[in-house]
């Protein structure tokens, strides 16, 4: 006879690992600048709300790219960003920490950082971590070291002038690599190999700039244009939004029942990290949702009965045997018994 209160034990833990790992919080933020730079972030404990600095501003002239403003920063020569006060939610040391951003450059003069969370003026630097556009029009991750060196990661792509473009970089510090994306629904254009220690520092987190501690000279290197939903996790999921407020808005009541798979790619790796993919969708009465490998193989599948919209499921990447799945192509399909919805998402290492 097994030890049935050990045994229970057991269970009860396991469950209890379970439930944290996927409602456990991450650490950063996200601003979408209608508020004022207020965090609206539901995946962190601590809203690190953010101050316009100089002539920045917040805009709302067409295109835009989500909600019914922008952050502006679209004054040459000119100290405009938004800061927002050092905390520990703005802090990763030796972990994951991922950006992104919806960005419309309306000039390339030098180097522009996109979000930098230091301070430039001191020596050494305490810039820790920070996703800018290089001189040579192209994305780049970068920490400074201990030795106050910048060291960095650039993507394969270059940033466009003129229109928003969704750009995005997690460093993934247990399996050593940076991943940068520049389409939110695509797989990340670049995996590169990275290598470097995270630390904390006290200095503020700066949205469109390289924050300096000089009243004379308070930012370098600007931004100029436009930047949107800014998010910051320490989760590759938090980093990808499955749509847009002015894509909602102007779309709901022309278009058909879509689905929706969030965030996409998903990473499957590392022990204790938050694994997990959300399929959502505004079709109603699901009645059964199967996930399929390239080979058309069913890993996954289940009857559900949600007969309200929107629909919402999540899944912990697991199979049928309980096996965490490999990387590769899938589909996800949900079915009402007379109609189904089908999409393709990617699962990373």
């Amino acid at each position: 006879m097994p030890n049935t209160p050990r045994t229970l034990r057991r269970v009860c833990c396991l469950l209890f690992c379970f439930c944290n790992l996927v409602h456990s919080q991450s650490k950063g933020g996200r601003w979408q600048f209608e508020n004022n730079g207020v965090d609206t972030a539901d995946w962190d404990a601590h809203d690190d709300n953010g101050a316009l600095q100089g002539p920045a501003s917040y805009g709302n002239l067409a295109p835009l790219r989500e909600g019914s403003a922008y952050l502006s920063l679209e004054t040459l020569n000119a100290n405009d960003f938004l800061k927002i006060v050092d905390s520990a939610e703005l802090d990763f040391d030796n972990e994951s920490v991922g950006i992104s951003a919806w960005i419309y450059p309306t000039a390339f003069i030098r180097v522009h950082l996109i979000v930098t969370k230091g301070d430039q003026f001191p020596t050494p630097k305490t810039t820790n971590y920070s996703l800018r556009i290089s001189e040579s029009k192209n994305l780049e991750f970068l920490i400074r070291d201990a030795n106050d060196r910048a060291q960095r990661v650039t993507s394969s792509f270059a940033i466009p002038l003129n229109e928003w473009t969704f750009v995005a970089a997690f460093y993934d510090f247990q399996a050593k690599k940076v991943y940068m994306w520049n389409d939110l629904a695509a797989p990340p254009v670049d995996t590169l190999n990275f290598n470097q220690a995270i630390f904390s520092n006290n200095a503020p987190l700066a949205i469109g700039a390289w924050y300096r501690s000089d009243p004379a000279s308070p930012s370098i290197n600007d931004f100029e244009g436009r930047i949107d939903e800014v998010r910051l996790s320490g989760r590759l999921q938090d980093l990808f939004s499955p749509t847009t407020a002015v894509a909602a808005s102007a779309t709901a009541a022309t278009l058909p029942a879509e689905l929706h798979v969030f965030p996409n790619p998903v990473i499957a790796a590392g022990k204790g990290s938050h694994i997990a993919v959300q399929f959502t969708s505004s079709l109603a009465r699901i009645s059964a949702i199967a996930i399929y490998n390239i080979l058309g193989e069913v890993v996954f599948e289940t009857a559900t009965h949600h007969p309200a919209q929107p629909f919402h499921f999540e899944w912990n990447l697991r199979d049928q045997n309980g096996h965490l799945l490999r990387a590769g192509i899938y589909w996800v399909r949900i079915s009402t018994g007379r109609s189904h919805l089908t999409k393709k998402f990617f699962v990373i290492r």
